[in-house]
């Protein structure tokens, strides 16, 4: 019963919110043209009904939002360094990698996402989403070094992405805080993007549809791809050299 319901919840409150808009306006209409001593009656009335319509828009738009992704919903292990290896970006600055200790992902799509975003698969938890993007999903790379790699590889803000370019979703404070690939554009201004979601795997989904931030920016590069060249450190003081495997 309540699977059955469930989905109808957002157009309910998609009809409430309309009809609360429509008498309100049409209060403030009445109020306005109301002679002397009603116009105070109609009045209040007409900024209750507007305070209904703002609280249903407000719950409307909280249903309809993606929830927030959380660390358990990521399915986070443990994280290691490897110290060994490194990611070069183009201007030859290293860039740290790592690796999830567990390399089992979770093949299901989280709580509330049904219907919002599609499993692609194709991805085990050894990588996070920076990793997926510039190093095919061998490793983990820290949002920290996005920006130098975006920086680094000639990378340039587009309003109007292309297949294949970059989506960086970042906090309130302009961090990045996720990364995808732009798998498909069409008319209307459909995108549709490719990521992965922490240690879980591959999801295809439209941008406003995942659980890390309403903010973000596309990204163009005329490189030829997005991978880093991983190379390997010959010690711990050394010099990187080019991987062999």
């Amino acid at each position: 019963m309540i699977d059955t319901i469930a989905p109808l919840v957002p157009w309910a409150g998609l009809a409430l919110a309309v009809a609360a808009w429509m008498a309100a306006v049409s209060a403030v209409h009445a109020w306005r043209s109301a002679p002397g001593r009603r116009a105070g009656r109609t009045g209040r009335v007409a900024w209750a009904l507007v305070a209904v319509a703002l609280a249903s828009t407000a719950a409307f738009v909280a249903i309809t939002r993606p929830p927030r992704l959380t660390g358990r919903d990521l399915g986070l292990p443990e994280i290691v360094i490897v110290s060994d290896v490194a990611a070069l970006t183009d201007r030859g600055q290293a860039i740290p990698v790592r690796r999830y200790a567990d390399p089992a992902a979770e093949r299901s799509v989280p709580t509330g996402y049904e219907g919002r975003a599609i499993l692609a698969g194709g991805a085990e938890a050894l990588s996070n989403c920076h990793g997926w993007v510039f190093t095919g999903g061998r490793y983990a790379i820290a949002a920290e070094n996005v920006d130098a790699i975006l920086r680094d590889n000639g990378y340039e803000r587009v309003a109007a992405p292309g297949l294949h370019d970059l989506i960086v979703y970042r906090d309130a404070a302009g961090r990045p805080v996720h990364t995808g690939l732009v798998k498909a554009v069409g008319a209307d201004g459909f995108i549709l993007v490719e990521s992965k979601w922490g240690a879980l795997r591959v999801f295809w989904h439209t941008p406003d549809d995942q659980g890390y931030s309403t903010r973000y920016d596309f990204w163009h590069s005329d490189r030829g791809g997005h991978l880093l060249e991983i190379v390997r450190r010959a010690g711990a003081a050394g010099h990187p050299r080019a991987a062999t495997s």
